[in-house]
Parts: structure tokens; sequence; C-alpha cells
């Protein structure tokens, strides 16, 4: 292994220098709907309109504190604005339902607008803010004859405020925050650390061969913003296989049944940007540099070179959680050219586990699913070592 790719698996497992903060922005309206302003005392006072037909959608980004200012407005020939129900959504996901008491109309006016009046009383809903950057809807329960009004204030929350809560779909890994002093919230960066043991079943294609094999690692992602993560993966398997039926490839001279030890380290560094890391879903999708080697003597090889990487973590429940690593590496160095390994010149590695993770208790989950892995060579075929695998970490 080069000394270059050790200095850049240590930046990326040790790296605690705290970075600039990013700038917090306030509520942003994302759907169209109309925007008035409430003339009152010649003040103007603006709000958006929305209707059970217009829901109201806002981007927030967090942590923070968001006050909603809810009124609702009618025409002048009605003098009473009926209790109304108020739905919030946030990510897609229904949060909170609010049912508000009848109120009457005020005499304030909305500019440019005749007849139009909102009421008198005005209810304020606050609503904490997860970090990351989220969506908020309000939607109006049909009503007769009102339509609903907001306005919306916001409190970037300090380092001092609060800590940031991890995603559901980390809250298994080690985590580390280091957040900025700069008194903007949402600054810093986190560190996931997930260390692992696993056991599982192996076949390999060309062969009749079936056993167990087992192996370590740890995979860790610092985010250095809330969308831009260094990850890098260290991981170690061994497998006792006995070869009996050997179709396409040739044995060693004398070879009957063929036991060997086929032990692999894999390392990569990858450097990703996450369109999607919220309180309950990750998606990552990097590009970056790998090297796998095959220790054994009988089955000497290295695949090194460029790799593309992805990762979709998503929590299903409190403690259930769906992970999905995929990556392809394809060797550039050409270093097993000249090797004696019965299986050839290894060209690429694709590696594809899934899994389900459950919680045990905090910090520790058994993990559930299948580690796909697929060694490429020059001169067969292909050679498939993966199988169901149990992970606790």
């Amino acid at each position: 292994m080069k000394p270059n790719r050790v200095s850049i698996l240590v930046f990326l497992f040790l790296s605690f220098i705290p970075l600039n903060a990013f700038a917090v922005q306030g509520p942003r309206m994302l759907s169209s709907n109309r925007s008035l302003s409430i003339i009152d005392a010649g003040r103007a006072y603006p709000m958006a309109e929305f209707t059970p037909a217009m829901p109201l959608r806002i981007e927030v980004q967090g942590p923070g504190k968001l006050t909603i200012y809810i009124k609702t407005a009618v025409y002048r020939n009605y003098a009473k604005l009926p209790a109304f129900r108020l739905f919030v959504k946030r990510d897609n996901y229904m949060t909170n339902q609010y049912m508000f008491p009848e109120t009457t109309r005020s005499n304030a006016t909305f500019q440019g607008i005749k007849d139009y009046n909102p009421s008198v009383q005005t209810n304020t809903i606050p609503i904490d803010v997860p970090e990351g950057m989220h969506t908020y809807e309000l939607t109006l329960a049909r009503t007769p004859y009102i339509v609903g009004l907001a306005s919306f204030g916001y409190t970037p929350e300090s380092p001092e405020q609060g800590t940031r809560q991890a995603p559901s779909a980390r809250r298994g890994s080690f985590m580390y925050a280091n957040r900025s002093s700069s008194g903007r919230g949402g600054a810093g960066k986190w560190l996931y650390i997930k260390p692992y043991g696993m056991v599982g079943d192996v076949y390999e294609q060309g062969t009749n061969s079936d056993s167990l094999y087992g192996g370590f690692g740890v995979n860790a992602d610092l985010f250095i913003q809330n969308h831009i993560a260094l990850s890098g993966i260290v991981n170690y398997t061994d497998a006792d296989q006995s070869y009996l039926i050997w179709r396409n490839l040739p044995l060693p001279l004398g070879a009957g049944m063929y036991i060997v030890n086929e032990q692999t380290l894999l390392i990569q560094g990858v450097v990703s940007y996450a369109p999607i890391h919220d309180d309950r879903t990750i998606v990552m999708i990097g590009a970056g540099w790998g090297d796998l080697e095959l220790i054994n003597p009988d089955f000497p090889g290295e695949v090194d070179g460029p790799l593309v990487s992805a990762l979709f973590e998503r929590a299903l429940t409190k403690g259930i959680r769906l992970s999905f690593r995929p990556s392809y590496m394809q060797d550039v160095s050409n270093i097993s050219a000249n090797t004696n390994s019965i299986l050839g010149t290894p060209s690429g590695f694709l590696m594809y586990p899934v899994g389900l993770a459950f919680g045990i208790v905090s910090g520790i989950s058994i993990e559930v699913g299948y580690d796909g892995r697929l060694l490429m060579f020059q001169d067969t075929n292909r050679f498939y070592n993966g199988g169901f695998v149990a992970a606790l970490f």
C-alpha cells in the first residue's frame, strides 16, 4: 500500500480541525401562494395566503426556532370566522394538527383588496427545527368561506442553545460533533464512525464450495458541511474455503480438495455530495480511490485505482434502519500482472452490501443482510465472493 494513501486515511479518520461555519438561511417560500399585506393603523404586515386546495410550503435550514403566525380571512358579508383545523407536515410527514376556536373579523383591510378582512385573533405555533434543510407544509382543512394567512419568525440556534441531533439513520454510530464558535446555528462538522464485526456464508461462482467467513472493519463519514462529506472504509475478511471441484480454473499440480484462507484487506477514501442529509434519511454519491489487497500467497494480487461510491441509509422506525452502500473500483496499476495467482490478474471490484439494522441498546445494533462482493479478473470470467451476513456494531 502506498504511503500517500495511508496519509489520506489518517486524515479521514483523525481530522477534527474546526471548519468555518456556513450561513443559515431563514424561511424561504417554495409554493406560489399569493402574498398579501394587512393594513392596520397605517402599518403594513405581509402574510401569505393558503387554502385547502393550495397548501403553503416553506424551506428552513436548521437548527433553530421557527414561529408561525396564523390568521384567517373572510369577506365583509360574514361577521364571524368559524373554528378551523390546521395540519403541519415536515419533509412530507405529518407532525401536528391544530384546532383553533371561532373568532371575529377585524377592521383591518388588505392592501388593494376591497371587502376582505383578516381575523382579530392571531394564533402562534412554535416549532423546533432540527439540523439540516427541512420543508414545512401548512394545510387548511376544508372550512366554509375562510382562507388561511401565515407569516414566519425564525431564530437560528447557536451552539450554546442546544446540540444537534444525529439523523435517525445514524443513531447506531459513534458520533463526534465539533460546533463552530461563530454563534451561527448548523455550523461545525460531524464525524460518524461505525466499527463492526461480521460473520456470514459465502458461495463462489465456478466452484461447488460453500463455507463460513468472518471479518471486521470500520466506516467513517466526516461531514465538513451538511451536504459535503469525506468518507473512509477499512475492511478485512477471512474465509476458509474447501474447493472440491473447480470447473473453470486450474488447480496446482496434484491438488484434489483444495483448502485455503481467502484473506482480503480493503481500504477506500471517498469525497461525497449528500443531496439528502436530514433526520431520517442520508443519501450520498461520491468518488475517490481504493485499494483491495489479496493477502493469501495462493491468491496474490491487488485492485488499486479510482472508485465511485454511494450510500443510502433510512430510518424505517425508531429502532430499525435500512442501509445500502455500493461501490465500484477499477484497477489501473496492473500490479498483479506478473503474479502467480491461480485465479489470474484482478481487474475490478464491485461491492454492494445491503442490510437491516435492529437497535439493541444505545450505540449497538445487529444488522442482517447481504454482503455482496464481485471480484473480476482479466483471465477468467468472474469470481464471486459474498453471502448473507450478520454484523454487530
